[in-house]
């Protein structure tokens, strides 16, 4: 239960920091322009500094019955996750839209709404590959 209330509170806070910014990016990927896309089929893991880490897949489109994220070129996104507070199966999905930004050369900011408010989460990007995105959270608010 304590793993799937992370996993909620991770994905809304990812989708708030994706909301945040109020004007559209210049793009300066610097080498994460495999990011532009879907990924779906996330897998939560905790690393050695009790910091989360979220595995993602890329994907052709956001899947029904699962989380996920799209992160579009003009710096909105769309983010699947838990239409409610709760995550005991089965679990029904909704779609949030946000924003992104890359900062500090490889940080993503995203502000998201989700089902009870904002969410605003800097992740770092640890790895993007055509098929695999690996993240890092490093921060999240909900209100």
């Amino acid at each position: 239960m304590k793993k799937v209330v992370l996993m909620i509170v991770s994905t809304l806070i990812c989708g708030m920091v994706l909301m945040a910014g109020c004007e559209k990016q210049n793009l300066n990927l610097k080498g994460f322009d495999n990011i532009i896309g879907c990924w779906t089929d996330p897998i939560y893991e905790d690393n050695t500094d009790g910091k989360l880490i979220v595995c993602y897949k890329k994907s052709n489109a956001l899947l029904t019955d699962s989380g996920g994220i799209e992160f579009l070129k003009d710096s909105t996104l769309i983010e699947r996750k838990n239409a409610g507070w709760c995550g005991t199966p089965p679990v029904t999905y909704d779609n949030y839209s946000g924003e992104w930004q890359i900062q500090n050369n490889d940080e993503i900011k995203i502000d998201v709404a989700y089902w009870g408010g904002m969410e605003y989460r800097i992740c770092k990007i640890i790895n993007v590959t055509d098929s695999t995105l690996k993240i890092e959270i490093i921060s999240w608010e909900i209100q």
